[in-house]
């Protein structure tokens, strides 16, 4: 069963302005409005379509190339260690000093 929301306008030139408020009325036939507006533009929308052809898109190589690159960071990594000096105190430089 469908409303009638569209109602006529009031003639308020003759009533009392202190007893008389019909802005809560007014307020609800203009929220009914933009519901239905939004409703009805919603409904006529075109929907969001991606084009789906091969190669476009998906998971088939970014889980190896990601693979690939942690692997070339790792081996830049240990390069670099390799090139460091060893850290290791050798005992035999301490003995003469603290004695």
């Amino acid at each position: 069963m469908a409303a009638n929301l569209r109602t006529a306008t009031i003639d308020r030139r003759r009533k009392e302005t202190r007893g008389y408020n019909t802005s809560n009325a007014r307020t609800a036939v203009r929220r009914a409005a933009a519901y239905r507006a939004s409703n009805s533009q919603r409904e006529k929308a075109e929907p969001f379509r991606t084009e789906q052809r091969p190669g476009t898109g998906g998971f088939g190589s970014g889980l190896q190339t990601q693979i690939m690159r942690n692997q070339k960071i790792g081996d830049e990594n240990r390069r670099a260690e390799s090139f460091r000096p060893e850290t290791e105190i050798n005992k035999e430089i301490y003995e003469g000093l603290f004695d």
